[in-house]
């Protein structure tokens, strides 16, 4: 069983990893360059084909991370599932009060018809940082759930 939901968590926070750093060196980088009206547009155009999928995926790792922290047969492993554990909540919170919220206000602007101060409440540089730290949390998690490997192949 601890094989099974190590390979699970290992594809899992793999995706999750990949899609982050996708965000942090292609997306976010590529909406800071664009106007504030193309900007809102592309982001209402994506965020709903990755927000069902990146929670899910998310989640499904911290499910298959406590799984085995509770199979996990030595002190070791443990402590380093209980990292993991942390760090993908960390991940969970971070997501729920930044990012998501960032994303709540995008999605709810009309593009033709931006806020007067929107120079002031450009949301791309807050959002930008809090994706940057998501994503350096989710490879650790990732290398973490390869060396987590390691306990259940031996």
């Amino acid at each position: 069983m601890g094989v099974l939901l190590s390979q699970i968590s290992i594809a899992l926070s793999g995706l999750v990893a990949g899609m982050l750093l996708w965000s942090a060196i292609g997306g976010v980088p590529w909406m800071r360059r664009l106007s504030a009206a193309d900007y809102v547009r592309l982001h209402q155009y994506w965020s709903p084909r990755f927000d069902p999928l990146a929670p899910i995926m998310v989640l499904g790792v911290l499910a298959c991370d406590v799984a085995l922290l509770f199979l996990a047969p030595t002190r070791a492993s443990r402590y380093l599932l209980t990292f993991l554990v942390v760090a993908l909540a960390a991940i969970v919170v971070i997501s729920a009060t930044r990012n998501a919220r960032l994303k709540r206000t995008v999605m709810r602007l009309d593009p033709d018809r931006l806020p007067q101060d929107w120079d002031e409440r450009d949301p791309r540089p807050a959002f930008g940082r809090w994706n940057l730290a998501r994503t350096i949390i989710a490879i650790v998690v990732f290398l973490g759930n390869v060396e987590a490997m390691a306990v259940y192949t031996v």
